[in-house]
């Protein structure tokens, strides 16, 4: 299908280059609206922004369907702002990259000389580079082994004591030996840049580097004028942001709080592929990209949501591909947010490409596996 019903809305973001200057198929990029209709049409995604750029220009920047899924209340705009969940954990990891080469922390430190909790048999040997590549063997995200029951994230008491109650238990697997997806692993990540930097994680991030990228549209708590302009696919985000909680005694905002738009994300991105600058402004050394981005997980299984993979080849806190699978080129990191949103970076093409495919479901694999299988087909 190549074409879309008339009526059908398309809002178009500025960009710097038409897509065959850069190498790009407009044809085979066009195909995107159709594959974004069906998907809309049988009801498995609200809507789908997206954004393609090559050689640092932006060639595609689209945006279509309801931006909000809970009431009629205009469409998805090219530049909307979208909950990023754990796509956060990007900045996270480019601020532990900074404070890294700043010399305040190394790569396999042990994480009980930071925190105090790790001082015993279980969680002594835990390093950063076990939290980072979620090889720690501390508590996987709710329903990580599609277990029937998952277990609460807090408890009664809440968030009291929270980095106790995250290494309550036994470890699910030897520090280093496996891979289990780990939410509370960013938080504590999170409260690792806090004390290291000595000012909040969500302070850290913003002065080091939402400020000097110029994302003047990401934020950790979206201020009430620009409600307005926010993507909610259902009554709990809704209530998300109108009603944001305290932070008072809660883990920092390191494994998903964070809120942008694809422009910013594309900044964030084209930083990491130009080496760690973006116009003129140096937030990273290039030797520290290159240790965030290149492989460090061999052989390591990983049996998550029912999956039985048995080499999860693994940046540091980046999904990396790795293999004749991925349509993606091998080398090009990315992380995906539930919600959804992503971000892939390929250096072998020198691609950044962003998009939100917002859905009431928790995956819809076409949304984001078609979706990218059309825009590396336009490579010409």
């Amino acid at each position: 299908m190549n074409e879309i019903p008339d009526g059908v809305r398309i809002y178009k973001g500025a960009i710097d280059i038409a897509p065959e200057e850069v190498g790009l198929c407009s044809e085979q990029l066009n195909k995107l609206k159709a594959h974004f209709y069906g998907l809309m049409e049988r009801g498995e995604i609200q809507a789908a922004s997206y954004l393609v750029a090559r050689h640092g220009k932006i060639a595609v920047w689209n945006s279509m369907g309801k931006l909000d899924g809970t009431q009629e209340r205009g469409d998805l705009q090219p530049d909307s702002i979208r909950k990023l969940s754990s796509l956060t954990k990007s900045f996270t990891n480019v601020a532990i990259g900074k404070l890294i080469e700043d010399g305040k922390l190394y790569l396999d430190q042990p994480v009980v000389t930071i925190l105090d909790e790790f001082n015993n048999s279980t969680h002594q040997d835990i390093t950063i580079f076990h939290l980072l590549t979620h090889t720690s063997g501390i508590m996987p995200v709710s329903g990580y082994f599609n277990e029937p029951y998952p277990r609460e994230w807090w408890g009664a008491q809440g968030f009291d004591n929270w980095i106790r109650k995250v290494l309550q238990g036994t470890l699910v697997c030897e520090p280093g030996t496996a891979y289990n997806y780990s939410t509370v692993g960013y938080a504590l990540l999170g409260e690792i840049i806090a004390r290291v930097s000595g000012v909040p994680y969500e302070q850290y991030i913003t002065e080091h580097i939402l400020l000097p990228l110029g994302m003047s549209r990401t934020y950790f708590d979206i201020p009430q004028e620009l409600h307005a302009e926010v993507l909610i696919v259902d009554e709990h985000e809704l209530g998300s942001l109108l009603n944001p909680q305290e932070q008072n005694g809660r883990p920092p905002r390191s494994d998903s709080g964070l809120h942008s738009t694809l422009f910013d994300l594309w900044k964030f991105g084209q930083m990491l592929l130009n080496g760690g600058t973006f116009e003129g402004q140096r937030i990273l050394g290039r030797k520290t990209v290159d240790l965030l981005t290149r492989r460090h997980l061999f052989n390591v299984p990983a049996y998550h949501w029912g999956g039985k993979i048995k080499d999860k080849g693994q940046a540091l806190g980046f999904d990396l591909a790795i293999d004749h699978m991925s349509f993606e080129s091998v080398g090009t990191y990315q992380l995906e947010g539930a919600g959804r949103s992503a971000l892939f970076v390929d250096p072998a093409e020198q691609m950044v490409v962003v998009f939100f495919v917002p859905s009431p479901y928790s995956w819809v694999p076409l949304s984001v596996l078609g979706t990218k299988q059309i825009i590396w087909s336009s490579l010409l």
